[in-house]
């Protein structure tokens, strides 16, 4: 399990879901974009996920926690983040 830390918000989660997160983020810097990711997270007194909105620049602390692992369902937010990076990559003509 990982602790996040990013815009005076704190929580965990999982590793993939942390692993995930901070890929995007990466890719959105790269990029120049701000962008919004629902988090699931297993300790929030606000909901079962926490919004983020990134900004370029913007730090995410990432961490081990010493909470024993659970299951989230994490496959949505993760094939979600990884077509919005597919879609950021330019296209090619087929004939290319």
């Amino acid at each position: 399990m990982k602790f996040i830390r990013c815009q005076g918000k704190s929580f965990v989660t999982t590793d993939d879901v942390a692993h995930a997160v901070v890929n995007f983020s990466a890719a959105a810097r790269k990029r120049c974009r701000v962008v919004i990711i629902d988090v699931p997270v297993v300790v929030d007194g606000n909901g079962p996920v926490v919004q983020l909105v990134l900004f370029p620049g913007e730090i995410v602390e990432v961490s081990e926690s010493a909470m024993p692992d659970q299951e989230l369902d994490t496959t949505p937010l993760i094939r979600s983040l990884a077509n919005r990076r597919l879609a950021w990559l330019p296209h090619r003509a087929a004939d290319e």
